[in-house]
């Protein structure tokens, strides 16, 4: 089982939020249950962050348009590669990733 169908189960890939807290080395990608939703549906954190890189596609399309994850997954022993359609993050953790239902 990949790391995303592993932490986004049957949750849309439609991005709501995607945030990385330096401070608490936190990032965390709420995502929604189908475009038209309001409120996101599924909460999906990487905590204990060592390292952070991000970086745009280069073909990344119009900003105004809703981003989607296109994968999360291991990279090597610590480090997970989250690929959206406008951003490439690599992440070396400290701890392991984990996805909670937002009520």
């Amino acid at each position: 089982m990949t790391l995303t169908a592993k932490l986004l189960g049957d949750c849309s890939p439609y991005i709501y939020n995607l945030v990385y807290d330096i401070d608490v080395r936190l990032l965390f990608i709420e995502c929604l249950q189908n475009p038209s939703d309001l409120e996101p549906s599924l909460r999906i954190i990487f905590p204990d962050i060592v390292t952070y890189s991000e970086k745009n596609q280069s073909d990344a399309l119009d900003d105004e348009l809703m981003d989607d994850l296109v994968s999360m997954d291991w990279s090597g022993e610590n480090e997970v590669a989250i690929i959206t359609c406008k951003k490439e993050i690599t992440l070396e953790l400290g701890g392991k990733p984990f996805s909670e239902k937002i009520l």
